[in-house]
């Protein structure tokens, strides 16, 4: 076998260009699952039990390329991505260059020619690896937090069954004004370029929304500065902290203002309908987040992108 690996490698030179491209493509074929391996095995510093959260494992073999390991308690076998969207995903040749495509932000024909991939397997992939993005969590925001909404209409592209009769193109399908046709997603950010996303509802911006969403994310001493919507006040009532209200409009407040937040919605929504033409509201927040690790992040390779996907 050793003979017949080294001829094989005094041949390579005199290959022809098809041929070549062919040993060229498997190798780093070859490289690429390493790669990605080493970076899944990375997150194994302190192994646990997926199943019933005990520590008390040992080494079970190698499948998938994956260190396997047994739970000593329940006695179930596991690798570092049990339990997770990327479990059971195949082609981990492909992952890094799927990280490169979500980077460049490419649309599902552009990732499906490039990888060679079905578009459907493309978006199956785009979703698993924007889920996972969720577990990011962003930080507690500090200082003066800029807080207001934004919305988007509620689209149902992909469902089978929609509730609602089909719209007719070229017809006006808007309502003026706030209706529970509307998507409330809401933004927070402070001067330290950290920021938060989330969908909050239908509609108008409620006080309990704002309970969920951001009791546990502001900190105590933060100044808040919002518009004039009742909502925020209540919240900052019922938290303890301090308000500045401001003209949406207006950047009369000194150093309170809304300018920051509101140039974040701007760059939310071009970059949605500048890549996609809009987004089924079902996988909005996945699209979020997809953004908020772009921008926030300040990722600039793909191996940066992977290792956030794996934190």
């Amino acid at each position: 076998m050793r003979d017949f690996v080294l001829e094989f490698i005094r041949k390579i030179p005199s290959l022809v260009y098809p041929e070549g491209a062919q040993v060229q493509a498997a190798l780093d074929s070859v490289r690429g699952v390493r790669k990605v391996c080493d970076l899944i095995e990375a997150r194994a510093e302190d192994p646990h039990c997926p199943h019933c959260g005990a520590t008390r494992i040992h080494k079970h073999g190698i499948r998938s390329r994956l260190q396997r390991y047994k739970c000593v308690s329940c006695r179930k076998t596991f690798n570092m991505l049990t339990g997770t969207p990327l479990a059971r995903l195949r082609r981990k040749d492909l992952w890094l260059q799927n990280a490169e495509c979500l980077l460049c932000s490419f649309v599902l024909r552009q990732i499906g020619s490039k990888l060679h991939i079905d578009k459907n397997t493309a978006f199956r992939w785009r979703h698993r690896f924007s889920s996972w993005l969720y577990e990011d969590t962003p930080p507690v925001l500090e200082g003066i937090i800029e807080a207001d909404e934004t919305y988007f209409r509620i689209s149902q592209k992909g469902c089978r069954h929609i509730d609602r009769k089909p719209h007719k193109r070229g017809g006006d399908n808007s309502s003026p004004g706030l209706s529970k046709k509307q998507v409330c997603v809401l933004t927070a950010c402070d001067r330290s370029q950290h920021s938060i996303e989330f969908i909050t509802g239908l509609g108008p911006v409620k006080g309990k929304w704002l309970d969920l969403m951001l009791t546990n994310r502001i900190a105590p001493d933060a100044i808040m500065v919002t518009d004039g919507l009742k909502s925020y006040s209540h919240f900052c009532q019922k938290v303890h902290i301090q308000h500045v209200i401001v003209n949406n409009k207006l950047r009369n407040g000194g150093c309170y203002h809304i300018q920051h937040i509101n140039a974040c919605h701007s760059r939310i929504k071009g970059w949605i309908n500048h890549h996609f033409r809009g987004v089924a509201t079902k996988y909005l927040n996945h699209y979020l987040w997809w953004r908020h690790e772009l921008e926030n992040k300040h990722i600039t390779s793909n191996i940066q992108l992977f290792q956030a996907v794996l934190c």
